[in-house]
């Protein structure tokens, strides 16, 4: 990654926390105005950071697509509420069971579409659009990453407008009714690349029955973008969506939607090439392991097909990319649980991959460990990931660095022998970043952390013992990590808790109550700093003064695919 000499000045709206004795000093980035919510998803060299929000207050409701008839509405309101509401008077209550009949009516096209996600330039507190153009969002949409460029990737839900339509007569229904149908556009996902040219969709290799699918999930400074997509479709798939699509019931549209999201398409992992303009090519589409790694699918008719695919999570200047592809192993017949039954199946499992131009590698022993996944690499070759196996009676993920150069694979000490350790991303200083678990001494409670991991000098630290004792903050997960050291994560603050419309919320005694919210925070190293000594007690090792981690389920309102991205 290329060192940028100047340090980006922080927006003077922001307030930064500094300690004495700390090594790193927090910059919110978050919240922005209108959003409880926001998480951190990748930062570049000029410390220009992207992520996403959620949980928007007032969320607008078009009430004219809303059935007051809903039990989800008649439910929790009472008459005299919901004509309330029809009136327009919709007060907190009403707008949280208004939320909640919009998602639970998600497979309903007569309802409003609801969105949960919304990106921005957490630098700049803008908000940016990826797909949608309409004034309420339809979609959800992230970005995932950002380049020394400021060139952004990221990804979005089809925008839905709504629109009339006429199903074709029939014996049954001779003089069928218009409906007001929320339509999608082409594309149930589409990932899209920002630069200064234009912003341009991703191409997926297969665009048949809908217009197919791509997901952008990283790039890196010189052109390569990478994701994963359609690639195919089985033939018996098609003409079941060919004869089901025929435009007479519903758009064709909607139909074809419908079976997309229901996994209608193959999907591999995708490499595009920016061309001059900034706008990405064909597709090459990366392969899989495969059938103890031949790169081919297991021929044994006597168990299920396997379906093979490959996801890369990160890509380096040198465009080495990695990430996780199927594996399997004829010989090796296990047991899979499939509801609430099983069957025998071939082995079979993601495994870390390194997609080096055509070939594929793997380093990772699939009889030790079940599952596997390098998720970043450094421009030195220095790859970092985890992989799984049952520690002391459940699935563990163990934390890994991998040097492609001399292929030497280690697995570094975390903060206990069962801990939980998922890296996100690895600088050319040889840092990595990432989640895992800490343990208050004398309970079983494991409590989800963000990390930092010196690999020259092997050490492994909870981050949050890097900042001053008497920070606001709990990070719980770091997501990013420059070549000056900066750090974005996600923390957990105690703020003035808010109702869905953004109002204080107060107590009988009129005392504004408290909650904790996730939070988008900035990491800057401190010169010449040193690690504050709270307390001696190995319980205080991993519990600062900030919020406790009551609300680590905030980080689950976005989707695991946010977890990547590249400088």
């Amino acid at each position: 990654m290329k060192f940028s000499p100047l340090f980006v000045a922080m927006l003077p709206a922001v307030v930064a926390f500094t300690g004495q004795a700390a090594t790193y000093q927090v910059v919110e980035l978050g919240p922005i105005d209108g959003y409880k919510s926001s998480f951190v998803s990748g930062l570049n060299n000029n410390n220009q950071v992207v992520g996403n929000l959620s949980n928007r207050f007032n969320y607008p409701i078009d009430l004219n697509s809303v059935d007051f008839t809903n039990t989800v509405i008649t439910g929790n309101l009472t008459a005299a509420e919901i004509e309330e509401v029809k009136k327009g008077n919709i007060s907190a209550k009403a707008l949280t069971v208004l939320i909640n009949y919009l998602q639970s009516a998600s497979g309903i096209y007569t309802t409003q579409r609801f969105a949960g996600t919304y990106p921005v330039r957490l630098d700049t507190k803008q908000l940016v659009r990826v797909r949608e153009t309409a004034t309420v969002q339809t979609n959800n949409e992230y970005l995932l990453g950002i380049n020394d460029l400021n060139q952004m990737v990221g990804y979005a839900t089809a925008p839905f407008n709504r629109q009339s339509f006429t199903p074709a007569a029939t014996t049954t229904t001779p003089n069928p009714v218009a409906q007001q149908l929320w339509v999608p556009a082409p594309m149930h996902m589409a990932g899209v690349i920002f630069t200064d040219k234009g912003k341009y969709t991703l191409p997926p290799a297969y665009t048949d029955y809908g217009g197919g699918y791509s997901v952008g999930r990283g790039l890196n400074n010189t052109g390569k973008v990478i994701g994963y997509g359609s690639s195919t479709m089985a033939a018996d798939t098609q003409t079941a969506i060919a004869k089901a699509c025929d435009g007479t019931t519903e758009p064709k549209d909607l139909c074809y939607y419908r079976n997309a999201v229901g996994n209608a398409y193959e999907t591999r992992g995708m490499v595009w090439q920016l061309d001059a303009n900034g706008k990405p090519g064909t597709p090459q589409l990366l392969g899989f392991l495969g059938d103890k790694n031949s790169g081919k699918a297991h021929t044994r008719t006597d168990y299920p097909t396997v379906t093979y695919t490959s996801t890369p999570n990160d890509i380096n200047d040198n465009g080495l990319v990695v990430g996780a592809s199927m594996y399997s192993d004829s010989d090796d017949i296990r047991f899979y649980i499939i509801g609430l039954s099983g069957r025998d199946e071939v082995y079979h499992a993601l495994h870390a991959t390194i997609f080096d131009g055509t070939e594929l590698k793997s380093f990772i022993d699939t009889k030790e460990w079940s599952a596997s996944y390098a998720t970043g690499v450094n421009n030195k070759n220095i790859i970092t990931g985890f992989a799984v196996k049952n520690i002391n009676s459940a699935e563990r993920n163990r934390f890994f660095i991998y040097d492609y150069n001399t292929q030497k694979l280690t697995f570094p000490a975390d903060l206990f022998a069962s801990a939980s350790t998922a890296p996100e991303a690895i600088n050319d200083n040889n840092l990595v970043v990432g989640t895992t678990e800490a343990s208050t001494a004398g309970t079983s409670t494991r409590r989800n952390v963000g990390f930092l991991y010196d690999i020259n000098a092997n050490t492994f630290k909870d981050i949050n013992t890097l900042l001053t004792c008497k920070s606001a903050y709990t990070i719980v997960t770091a997501t990013d990590i420059n070549e000056k050291n900066v750090i974005v994560a996600t923390a957990i603050k105690e703020v003035e808790r808010r109702d869905i419309k953004g109002e204080l919320v107060k107590d009988s005694a009129g005392n504004v109550l408290k909650e904790e919210v996730a939070v988008a925070v900035q990491l800057n190293p401190i010169a010449n700093g040193t690690i504050d000594n709270c307390d001696n007690s190995a319980e205080q090792t991993y519990e600062r003064q900030g919020a406790s981690f009551g609300l680590f389920g905030l980080l689950a309102l976005l989707p695991l695919a946010l977890r990547r991205r590249r400088r």
